[in-house]
């Protein structure tokens, strides 16, 4: 029997039991009753209950209809195919950014969808004492970063036209596009040149370039960015750094299996 609740004022308690009964319910093959759960978790019934019953409405979990017991849900298994998914991504992709950030001298960044944003997660820093850090897990909008255009650029256009009707156009710098349509005349360029850049659109004084990533399915799945002092960026080779920024998301997506056409 589990009983060996947390007891943190940063956390919450419900979603600790929803955790620990899924454990439960992750070691029994046959499933589990409701009364069973309560009893071996030392929950009230009640509680229990609606637990379970919020569970099985997102199809975490499941219940047998003639047994009424519970067993893990689709839901969950379509959450741990994702996971190893992004998992397998940053194992291929971290050498390829460790390389990128050797060949420009800036920080290397992997981003991928998350709902309406993107989310970073993988990086390899520069080794400048001036450079661009961001938190792993943390998101930034689509529309003006480097790395949610050039993922966004590559979505079929109903995608876009879902995405751009749920999020507000916020302008961060005089550089931030503001209009639908001029963001799909930028989409039409980033297909066009195979990249995007994020001239200071999100945060003055920054420059991110970034390219695709697909898979063995020809979907884009991610996108490889470089960032950096806009006056940095500027000193160097830009077309350089495309080319850089461009090889390694090709190298990265024939690594997924994807064949270029």
């Amino acid at each position: 029997m589990r009983n060996d609740t947390v007891k943190d004022t940063k956390t919450i308690g419900s979603v600790i039991k929803a955790v620990m009964i899924l454990e439960e319910l992750a070691e029994s093959a046959e499933g589990l009753g409701l009364t069973e759960i309560s009893k071996r978790l030392n929950y009230g019934v009640s509680a229990t209950y609606h637990i379970l019953n919020t569970l099985k409405l997102h199809s975490i979990i499941e219940q047998d209809k003639k047994t009424k017991k519970y067993r893990i849900g689709v839901g969950l298994f379509r959450i741990s195919s994702m996971a190893k998914r992004q998992y397998s991504l940053v194992y291929i992709a971290q050498p390829f950014l460790d390389k990128l950030r050797v060949m420009v001298d800036e920080t290397s960044n992997l981003m991928v969808l998350d709902g309406y944003e993107v989310a970073y997660i993988a990086q390899s820093e520069s080794t400048k004492l001036l450079k661009m850090f961001t938190q792993l897990g943390a998101k930034a909008p689509l529309y003006c970063t480097g790395g949610g255009k050039a993922i966004l650029a590559y979505k079929p256009v109903s995608f876009q036209d879902l995405i751009l009707s749920k999020i507000s156009l916020q302008r961060y710098t005089d550089n931030t596009i503001t209009t639908i349509e001029d963001l799909r005349k930028e989409f039409r360029l980033i297909k066009k040149q195979g990249y995007a850049i994020d001239n200071e659109e999100r945060e003055e004084g920054i420059i991110c370039v970034a390219s695709p990533i697909f898979d063995c399915y020809g979907e884009v799945v991610a996108a490889i960015s470089i960032s950096g002092p806009s006056y940095r960026i500027k000193e160097k080779d830009l077309s350089n750094i495309i080319s850089s920024v461009v090889l390694t998301a090709k190298e990265i997506s024939a690594n997924l299996g994807y064949a270029e056409k």
